[in-house]
C-alpha cells in the first residue's frame, strides 16, 4: 500500500479506468491522495448542485502531502515523445523501428537492446512507447524519489 491508486493495485481494470478518468487530474496515470481528496469534494458538489442546490458547496484544502516533481512527464508528454520517436526514426514508415529505417546501427541496436519487449528486434509503437515511460520513470527514480511512478496504458 503506497498511499495511491495505480495499476499495481488489485483493482478491475474497468473501475481503474473510471478512477482515472474522474479523478487523475494531472494525467499520470496514478491517483495520488490529494486526487482522490479533490474527486469526493467534487462528487460530494456535484451531488449538492442536483439535489441541495441552496445548501452550498464544500471546499476542503487536501491534507495529505503528496510530493511534486518539477520536469517530471505526464502520459500526455509519454505520448508527444513517443510520436516523435516514431517520427524520427520510422524513416520507412512502416510502423516499425528497424535495420530497413535509415537510423544508425549502433544507435537502432541500444535503443532495440533496451526497448525490444518480444525480442524481434524490430521497435513498434507499443514497446517505444513503453520504454518511453520506463525511461521517465529511472528519471524520477534518480531525480525526485519520493514520487510515484507513471503508469500510462
Amino acid at each position: 500500500m503506497d498511499g495511491s491508486i495505480n495499476p499495481e493495485d488489485n483493482i478491475e481494470s474497468e473501475h481503474y479506468e473510471f478512477l482515472t478518468d474522474a479523478c487523475d487530474t494531472n494525467n499520470d496515470g496514478t491517483i495520488d491522495a490529494c486526487e482522490a481528496h479533490a474527486c469526493v469534494v467534487k462528487c460530494e458538489n456535484e451531488w449538492r448542485a442536483e439535489y441541495c442546490p441552496d445548501y452550498g458547496f464544500v471546499y476542503c484544502e487536501c491534507p495529505f502531502t503528496v510530493h511534486v516533481c518539477e520536469g517530471a512527464w505526464n502520459c500526455a508528454d509519454v505520448i508527444y515523445v513517443t510520436e516523435e520517436v516514431m517520427t524520427a526514426y520510422d524513416t520507412d514508415g512502416n510502423g516499425t523501428i528497424d535495420f530497413s529505417d535509415n537510423v544508425d546501427a549502433d544507435h537502432l541496436s541500444l535503443m532495440v537492446e533496451y526497448c525490444d519487449t518480444d525480442y524481434d528486434g524490430v521497435l513498434n509503437i507499443c514497446e517505444v512507447h513503453d520504454c518511453v515511460v520506463k525511461c521517465e520513470n529511472e528519471w524520477r527514480h534518480e531525480y525526485c524519489p519520493e514520487s510515484e511512478d507513471l503508469f500510462c496504458a
